[in-house]
């Protein structure tokens, strides 16, 4: 008997043995798993961190790149750089600034286009006939003060579309505002927003200094003569004139007005980007010009 109770008393040791040897391995597992999120989000925060960083130099480098773009347009002797929309670039430490200063007169002004202008701008940008003739017909009701008469029903046609505000019936204060036009797309706005302003005051776009898609919209032109016009345009200093268009057309002359919207983009090894917008307009001063800006943008359309 004493031996059979031996026996069952070893049994019951190597049980609780075996039971406590599993609690010791779940133990093991949990905390492994504990350490490894704990290593993962470590290591997820050190990547958010060392982005976040490289973002804030790159926007610094790019707001670099835009102070250069306006001392080149400040400058007494009038600047080297063109302001046609040309690609520009310096290197500060060991990343790559690109820069593009875009003289607003080379864009088609949304207040003073006529529907005609706007159709064949919107058809460039890749609307159809009927559709960019409706969106160049409900830009001039907006920007017209004296269809205010007929707001409630221009309220109506937009709620039908499910649009809460309805037409200004006053001129667009900012190009972004074009974006509450009914018929207005953001896809489309983002393939506009290079090519329209509203600070130029004038019905038609100056050849000389206008983006590709401005050249595309104009009698006789697309897309493809415009980009070959405006490589061709890039390899010209202002010493030599502006070549005529492919259509014919006089591209008028190198001289732009007084605001003008610079691109700086600043790029890292990894392929990390920051890009500032700033449209500014030159003022006149006792000892040579100035600045003011007008509209300042980080990583937005143009």
């Amino acid at each position: 008997m004493s031996g059979m109770k031996a026996s069952r008393s070893c049994a019951g040791c190597r049980r609780e043995r075996g039971i406590a040897l599993l609690v010791v391995l779940w133990a093991c597992t949990l905390l492994a798993v504990l350490l490894g999120g704990f290593a993962t989000l470590a290591r997820t925060e050190s990547i958010q961190t060392r982005y976040l960083s490289s973002r804030v130099q790159l926007r610094y480098l790019a707001e670099a790149g835009a102070m250069r773009a306006l001392a080149e347009c400040v400058s007494r002797s009038g600047g080297r750089w063109v302001g046609d929309g040309r690609p520009y670039s310096f290197h500060i430490e060991n990343h790559d600034i690109d820069i593009r200063i875009q003289d607003e007169l080379g864009k088609v002004d949304i207040n003073a286009a006529d529907p005609r202008l706007l159709q064949r701008l919107f058809m460039a940008a890749g609307q159809d006939e009927a559709s960019a003739t409706r969106l160049a017909a409900n830009i001039q009701e907006t920007r017209d003060a004296g269809a205010k008469l007929f707001r409630e029903e221009g309220t109506k046609r937009y709620a039908a579309a499910g649009l809460e505000v309805g037409p200004r019936y006053r001129e667009f204060d900012m190009p972004e505002q074009l974006q509450t036009v009914l018929g207005m797309t953001p896809a489309l706005y983002r393939k506009l927003a290079p090519a329209i302003t509203v600070w130029s005051r004038r019905a038609e776009p100056t050849p000389a200094l206008a983006p590709p898609l401005v050249l595309a919209s104009m009698p006789q032109m697309d897309m493809a003569k415009a980009e070959r016009y405006v490589a061709q345009r890039a390899l010209l200093s202002t010493r030599t004139p502006p070549p005529t268009l492919p259509n014919g057309q006089a591209a008028g002359a190198w001289r732009g007005g007084q605001v003008r919207t610079v691109v700086a983009s600043a790029v890292d090894g990894q392929g990390t980007k920051a890009r500032v917008i700033v449209t500014f307009r030159l003022t006149a001063l006792r000892d040579g010009l100035g600045y003011s800006v007008l509209r300042w943008q980080e990583d937005g359309a143009e």
